[in-house]
């Protein structure tokens, strides 16, 4: 992904417009943008807005003027075919104080006669839409990757950073390089912060303290079949085949006294093998100084030579969980802006088009909504 020059980014001047020589240059660049046209806009649609909960009303504000900048967007909304356009936006999070905003542009295959609409499934794919604008307001794990951890430690793969858009710091959300998102905030503010090797160790004691106790477990429950059940199963189908029950009743009989003498064995070889695991953790937790224990921790699938996984695996993939302090936050104001900036493959017919629009978006206006 190609991305401009690093700036500073000032949060503090006006929204700037997209200027008509910046539109008429970037249609320019794509000829076949210049004879596309809107056919129209498609009523916004909007889903889980409570008024009761604090700052919703500040969070819907923020989201109706993010849908009103992209819709500004001229190359987005010229299309590079004829196109209607619809907002969606989504408010969600704890008190409803996250939204997302997405703008989408539909070809004829998704409209519908009796007015300017869409289909239902407009959204499902089948090569109804060219392109979407994603904007997240106040959605701190619009940067993250998928949810790992445990309840104890609620962590994602980390953004890494990519360079910078339109004056603004670029993340690869959760670390994957095919969803780089712009990340607007006051005073860089990052919403996030790494895990801890430290932290990741103890994530794991947890789940090896789980499988010690399903062992331990395991190895005093009785075995489940006993004489008793077997009886219970031979009297009823001795009633309907009575030979069958014969057999069935010797061969349980035998699978059961079978059982009983590799129960032993297999108990004392569970217990050993998790011995050896708590052992294997033990050992390396203590080889790790306390600044490695304090560094970022790293998953991966590497592992000591007996056995324990590593937190310190240099290839491995950081993660981050959510800085505390941000559920601390003012709900009426705009803390985040994040925008995803992920283009769409080259071959794509619609890539050079949806390109264009990204690079049109006004990027300073939407900066503004934080204040």
């Amino acid at each position: 992904m190609q991305l401009p020059a690093h700036r500073p980014a000032s949060l503090s001047r006006a929204p700037r417009p997209l200027s008509a020589t910046l539109a008429c240059a970037l249609l320019a660049l794509a000829p076949s943008l210049a004879r596309a046209e809107l056919d129209c806009i498609v009523p916004t649609r909007e889903e889980g807005f409570d008024p009761k909960q604090p700052g919703a009303e500040a969070v819907r504000r923020a989201a109706r003027a993010a849908a009103a900048i992209v819709q500004r967007n001229a190359v987005f909304m010229a299309g590079d075919e004829p196109v209607r356009v619809r907002t969606s936006i989504s408010f969600f999070g704890i008190g409803n104080t996250e939204a997302s905003v997405i703008t989408t542009a539909y070809n004829r295959k998704a409209w519908i006669q009796g007015g300017c609409k869409v289909s239902r499934g407009a959204d499902r794919g089948g090569g109804m839409s060219n392109g979407t604008i994603a904007v997240f307001i106040n959605n701190p794990h619009s940067l993250l990757g998928g949810r790992l951890g445990d309840a104890d430690l609620d962590a994602s793969g980390a953004p890494l950073e990519a360079g910078t858009k339109a004056g603004y710091p670029v993340f690869l959300a959760g670390g994957n390089e095919d969803d780089p998102r712009v990340l607007m905030s006051r005073n860089g503010y990052r919403p996030w912060m790494v895990v801890t090797a430290a932290e990741m160790l103890a994530w794991h004691e947890r789940e090896l303290r789980q499988r010690e106790e399903e062992t331990a477990k395991s190895v005093e429950t009785p075995i489940g079949l006993d004489e008793a059940k077997i009886e219970t199963m031979y009297a009823d189908m001795r009633k309907i085949d009575p030979a069958t029950a014969e057999k069935t009743r010797a061969g349980l009989l035998a699978q059961l006294a079978k059982m009983r003498a590799q129960a032993p064995k297999q108990h004392a070889q569970a217990l050993a093998f998790s011995a050896k695991q708590r052992a294997a953790f033990e050992a390396y937790r203590a080889s790790l100084t306390p600044a490695q224990l304090a560094a970022p921790g790293r998953i991966s699938g590497a592992t000591t030579r007996d056995g324990a996984r590593r937190v310190d695996d240099p290839s491995g993939r950081m993660l981050a969980k959510i800085d505390p302090a941000y559920a601390r936050r003012d709900p009426s104001r705009i803390h985040l802006v994040v925008v995803s900036v992920a283009r769409q493959p080259k071959t794509d017919p619609h890539q050079p088009w949806h390109a264009a629009s990204l690079d049109a978006l006004d990027y300073d206006a939407l900066a503004a909504l934080l204040h």
